[in-house]
């Protein structure tokens, strides 16, 4: 998993969109040569349909995510799904939400520049059939390094993994919620807290309470009873969010200022106050009373670090307080437990398919049993490989991508059949116009 490959100016390479763009290339070049060969298809007007698609696939697969993990969504207003619609770097397409998107893509491009061309449907779909394939490989590489659709725990220890588990970046990883906070089968940073006391003496930051043997956490030398004071090279600031009357808050947290506080704002624009040293809080609150209708919130910087952890970033520094002694730990990263590498095994599975595409081609029946081979093909690996993964149950205990694997399975064989009845014979090389005399 790396997020981010690198950065330019300070603006950072998404591994997932940098994969996407390899994806775009390389079937816009290799679809070029074979829609030609294989269809007869002009390239540019080839590479105008693939414009469409890859637009219309990516609409149809965000969409078809949100609709099965609403619940991942919850500002529900036109503005908010709008919002969230573009974040697509942080995960969330669905191939049969990008395969209906294609189709309607498809007819629409169909409608208004293919039919025009008298150009094969079943020959273009046979060009493309390996494109696709090749698509499927290249994104889910996109997929691992992003950290989505991952598979279950995989236990090394009770049998052998094919590609090894997974081990991901916990911070910055998306299967930390289903695992820290949903099935709690694990903590995010190596090690518990303490509960958090909240007398005016009380110190807030973070105290170790355990640490889960052979984590990393662990493995940095963290100890119980740590008190952690610095974070990723800065202090582990003691963070007070203030709620109540607007302007007793503004006028309680600039009289907190002029004590030796920090004045920030929470995420929707509420007064903060930090203080980078126990002393200056202590101090700050003890000399500055609290209005009546002003509520303060304690916490610290580690909290609200890894509950917004930013993205691309998975190293860990602690700074802590071991009796009187204060030290820096060795940086680490907090990583997942094993998981199936579930995108990699579909990258295996498409190329193995775009092999199989290409060698059946000279030994077709018809035209368009390319594309059957491939929805057949994808069909099965998609439902088996949908089994080593944590998803929802829609129906009689098959998720919604087993589901579609269904219907793409059944629809290979009644196109396959409806080509037998309509091509009985097998389909004579295409002879292109202007070929070149090679005698």
């Amino acid at each position: 998993m790396k997020q981010v490959l690198f950065e330019i100016a300070g603006i950072p390479m998404y591994g997932f969109g940098a994969m996407l763009f390899v994806c775009f290339v390389a079937v816009t070049v290799w679809g070029s040569r074979r829609a030609k060969r294989t269809a007869d298809m002009p390239p540019e007007r080839f590479q105008d349909m693939v414009i469409w698609l890859f637009v219309a696939g990516i609409l149809g697969a965000r969409t078809l995510y949100m609709i099965q993990y609403a619940h991942h969504f919850p500002d529900h207003s036109p503005l908010g799904l709008v919002k969230a619609f573009f974040k697509i770097w942080e995960g969330g397409i669905i191939f049969y939400g990008s395969a209906l998107g294609g189709v309607i893509g498809y007819a629409l491009f169909y409608q208004f520049v293919l039919r025009k061309l008298h150009v094969s449907g079943w020959r273009l779909a046979d060009a493309v059939a390996p494109l696709l394939a090749l698509g499927l490989a290249v994104g889910r590489i996109g997929c691992y390094l992003n950290g989505c659709c991952w598979g279950q725990v995989a236990c090394e220890e009770c049998r052998p993994v094919p590609l090894g588990a997974a081990h991901f970046p916990l911070l910055p990883a998306h299967a930390r919620q289903l695992l820290v906070r949903e099935q709690l089968l694990q903590t995010t940073t190596g090690f518990t807290l303490a509960p958090r006391t909240h007398g005016l003496n009380d110190d807030p930051r973070a105290v170790v309470a355990k640490v889960e043997a052979g984590s990393a956490a662990d493995k940095a030398g963290v100890k119980p009873g740590d008190r952690v004071t610095g974070v990723n090279d800065e202090p582990n600031y003691i963070v007070l969010d203030l709620s109540g009357d607007d302007d007793k808050v503004r006028a309680y947290a600039e009289a907190l200022r002029d004590k030796g506080g920090q004045l920030a704002t929470t995420p929707d624009g509420k007064p903060r106050v930090r203080f980078s040293e126990y002393d200056t809080y202590v101090s700050a609150r003890r000399l500055v009373p609290e209005p009546a209708d002003v509520t303060p919130f304690t916490r610290d910087n580690l909290e609200l670090l890894v509950g917004e952890w930013p993205r691309g970033k998975s190293e860990l520094t602690l700074t802590v307080d071991r009796g009187a002694e204060r030290q820096t730990l060795p940086t680490f990263v907090p990583a997942t437990i094993g998981l199936y590498p579930t995108q990699l095994y579909e990258t295996v599975s498409m190329v193995l398919l775009i092999l199989l595409l290409l060698a059946y081609y000279p030994y077709r029946r018809h035209d368009g049993q390319l594309m059957v081979l491939l929805m057949l093909g994808y069909a099965v690996h998609r439902f088996i490989n949908e089994s080593l993964r944590i998803e929802p149950n829609v129906g009689s205990g098959l998720t919604l991508s087993q589901w579609g694997s269904v219907v793409i399975g059944s629809a290979a064989v009644l196109i396959e059949i409806y080509l037998r009845l309509t091509m009985p014979s097998p389909p004579e090389p295409l002879t292109l116009v202007n070929a070149p005399d090679r005698t």
